[in-house]
């Protein structure tokens, strides 16, 4: 059985020889519920945002659907992604339904770390710069924004920001800013001179 454990921008996988790669795996794969399926999360969200006792905000955070998604193909961390890719590009309908099914997931887990007290919230693209640019729109940048699209927006009279993050995604940024993401960041070896216009 897959553990989907969201936390972070790595996928958990307790038994690396099970992996999704068909039709079938995505269908057998539940919609993760973070209030109950990962009820140590909340808690220690709970926990920590007690203990800043309002000095600093406190984060939220998940894997991207196609960083996630990368893991549970793959069966762990890859070089390369060439399972990943394969299925994204043989089996586009795979894939996209992989992908939906951990948007809603996530969703639902920063969702739930909102309502035990997150701030904001942070999703992490680790491996989206790793696709070609129409590529990374279409499996990686469309399911970002399904999730922007789904978060809770406001809680105790406060807006919560949403922040994307894509590794290598400097090309990306006004894309990303077009999800609805209040803050579009990325790490990348361009060099100052290159994106100081759009700072």
């Amino acid at each position: 059985e897959i553990s989907l454990g969201l936390v972070g921008s790595e996928m958990c996988i307790r038994d690396s020889r099970k992996t999704v790669r068909s039709m079938a795996d995505v269908e057998a794969l539940p919609v993760v519920d973070g209030e109950n399926d990962l009820t140590y999360v909340c808690d220690a969200v709970r926990a920590i945002r007690s203990a800043l006792n309002g000095r600093v905000p406190l984060i939220g955070f998940s894997g991207s659907p196609w960083t996630l998604a990368t893991y549970m193909v793959e069966g762990g961390g890859s070089k390369d992604h060439a399972r990943c890719k394969a299925l994204a590009f043989d089996e586009p309908e795979t894939m996209h339904a992989l992908l939906d099914k951990l948007a809603q997931s996530v969703t639902a887990y920063l969702n739930d770390q909102i309502r035990a007290g997150a701030q904001a919230v942070q999703i992490f693209d680790t491996w989206g710069g790793a696709l070609g640019h129409r590529a990374y729109r279409e499996f990686s940048l469309r399911y970002m924004k399904q999730i922007v699209d789904g978060l809770i927006k406001e809680r105790d009279g406060r807006r919560v920001p949403a922040i994307l993050f894509t590794k290598n995604g400097g090309q990306w940024l006004d894309a990303m800013a077009d999800t609805g993401a209040d803050a579009p960041v990325s790490y990348t070896h361009l060099r100052a001179h290159e994106t100081e216009a759009d700072l």
